[in-house]
């Protein structure tokens, strides 16, 4: 057993969700430690098994980091020494927000989930471009997710990162901002950013809302906007409205194991409609290589993760990807197989 899981993990788990987050996040202002526990723990699995690309962005290994854990942009050097793939920050909004009422975060020990209601706290954009210039140096590709309630936000905010980030993704909403019985249209919103970035350098990433992910017509009538533009990437997940009374507006997102099948089905469904077209990030509930294999079968090109990170610590990454590589090649190998038993079906 990790010394995350045997010590630091009570110890925080001690603390309330929120104060636990506060904490790591202090923890991991100053990268130098981390930089010395990823040469020491090996952290970081150099395998040319792992290496794919996503959105058109060499990555190391198939395992992210989602968006949510740093939202304004401050741990980059530290969290890019525990063997990611990539690091997505933000959201990113464009002026300062205080997010919902603590508490924000309530914990679901049994199935390894949470439920969150952040309300996308934010620093603001100027702040995070300014940290954004501090992180020149970084060991994996970052990606930077962008949010907004408007257009002219969301795009603005794209244009001011873009050049500090291998990749933006775009966040059309926040689903712990919507009131029980309102409809978002989300696709309208779309084809209004996707005008507005049209002279764009960077590969664009949108993140497809989750009611959006479960719906075929939505979906797929948001997969076509996409690739008629020259998106780059989708971001599908499988996050859920949850009544939860602990936390400060009593209702948050589901996330972790326990949605991990909804968020599967929603990735399988979106590669349907996308028919390699358009590269897919699965999200929601990853924990295990097992899980990432399933993605990948499901037609994502990689995952990211949030909940095993806060469960399994910062050992995660390597954990997932030293079972992975041998899956992958074995993936791989049955691959070729298969291919190889349709061409002589052909031949004769």
């Amino acid at each position: 057993m990790s010394f995350y899981r045997k010590v630091a993990r009570p110890l925080l788990f001690r603390l309330s969700g929120d104060r636990s987050h506060a904490v790591g996040q202090f923890a991991l202002r100053a990268s130098a430690p981390w930089r010395v526990l990823a040469a020491l723990e090996g952290l970081q699995v150099d395998d040319a098994r792992l290496r794919t690309q996503f959105a058109g962005v060499d990555l190391p290994n198939p395992v992210g980091l989602a968006a949510g854990f740093d939202k304004n942009c401050e741990l980059i050097g530290a969290l890019s020494c525990l063997g990611f793939g990539f690091v997505t920050v933000g959201s990113i909004m464009t002026e300062p927000r205080t997010g919902n009422p603590c508490p924000r975060l309530v914990r679901y020990p049994e199935t390894q989930s949470l439920a969150d209601a952040m309300g996308v706290p934010s620093k603001g954009l100027a702040y995070c471009v300014e940290r954004l210039c501090q992180a020149s140096k970084r060991r994996v590709p970052l990606f930077a997710n962008v949010g907004g309630f408007s257009a002219e936000t969301i795009a603005a905010s794209f244009f001011a990162v873009e050049p500090h980030v291998d990749g933006i993704e775009i966040s059309l909403m926040c689903p712990n901002l919507l009131r029980p019985g309102e409809h978002f249209d989300d696709i309208g919103l779309l084809k209004d950013v996707l005008e507005r970035i049209a002279a764009r350098r960077k590969p664009a990433i949108v993140r497809v809302p989750n009611d959006t992910a479960a719906s075929s017509d939505r979906v797929a009538e948001m997969i076509e906007r996409c690739v008629e533009v020259g998106i780059e990437g989708l971001k599908i997940g499988g996050g859920r409205p949850i009544a939860e009374p602990r936390l400060g507006v009593k209702q948050g997102t589901l996330h972790g194991p326990a949605i991990f099948d909804a968020a599967l089905e929603n990735v399988a469904r979106a590669a349907g409609f996308a028919r390699g077209r358009i590269a897919i990030k699965g999200n929601g509930g990853v924990s295990s290589a097992g899980d990432v294999v399933a993605m990948l079968r499901a037609g994502a090109t990689c995952v990211d993760l949030y909940s095993a990170y806060i469960y399994q610590g910062w050992g995660v990454a390597r954990d997932v990807n030293q079972e992975l590589a041998p899956l992958l090649e074995g993936l791989a190998a049955k691959t070729r197989a298969v291919k190889h038993t349709d061409t002589q079906r052909v031949g004769v």
